[in-house]
């Protein structure tokens, strides 16, 4: 009877053990499409009831003390890091080091994670979302500088060019893609318009 008593106890232990895997596993593998998810049911609404948000008029915006990117199409407004370490990309949007900033004119490069289990919507997850026509803010020193979407494209990792010197005053955005990928870059390159 003792031993019934202990299979039972072993048989219970076992299944609950079975159950904790399998939502880990569960857990593990969705954690990355939920942004996905609710990105999709707060665009899939029917028109009416969605906001305009690809377009604000800068000049009734209050500039912010610290330098902020800012994204009104994917309701994004994150803090700019600066850093020398490749971990600063950790803090969220990256400004890189050697590359221009919006002041200097050239090409301005931020960069930041896409997918982290510890932050599963990175700043740049929703980035492959915007379109040619988008517009994007960068707040820099206490001025403006406003930015339009111009392309997206995907490059190897290896593809320096993109941080390259431009004799145009522009953006460049770039993250990892595929979303569990280091595979490429998804790189949107934004023109400059004007500063407030």
């Amino acid at each position: 009877m003792k031993h019934i008593a202990n299979w039972i106890t072993l048989r219970r232990l076992n299944n609950g053990l079975s159950v904790v895997v399998v939502v880990l596993a569960l857990y593990i593998f969705l954690l990355p499409f939920l942004p996905e998810l609710t990105w999709w049911a707060k665009h899939s609404a029917p028109l009416i009831s969605k906001p305009v948000t690809t377009s604000v008029s800068i000049h009734k915006l209050p500039i912010p003390q610290d330098d902020r990117l800012v994204i009104p199409a994917l309701d994004m407004d994150e803090k700019i890091y600066e850093g020398q370490s490749v971990y600063t990309v950790n803090k969220g949007v990256w400004i890189r080091p050697n590359a221009s900033t919006p002041s200097e004119g050239s090409n301005t490069v931020m960069v930041g994670h896409r997918f982290t289990y510890t932050n599963p919507r990175g700043v740049f997850y929703y980035l492959d979302k915007l379109s040619p026509g988008d517009q994007i803010i960068v707040y820099w020193h206490g001025k403006a500088y406003i930015y339009e979407v111009q392309s997206e494209s995907e490059v190897p990792p290896t593809d320096a060019g993109v941080e390259a010197p431009t004799p145009d005053s522009r953006l460049t955005l770039y993250t990892c893609t595929p979303l569990w990928s280091l595979k490429d870059r998804l790189v949107i390159t934004a023109e400059f318009k004007e500063q407030v």
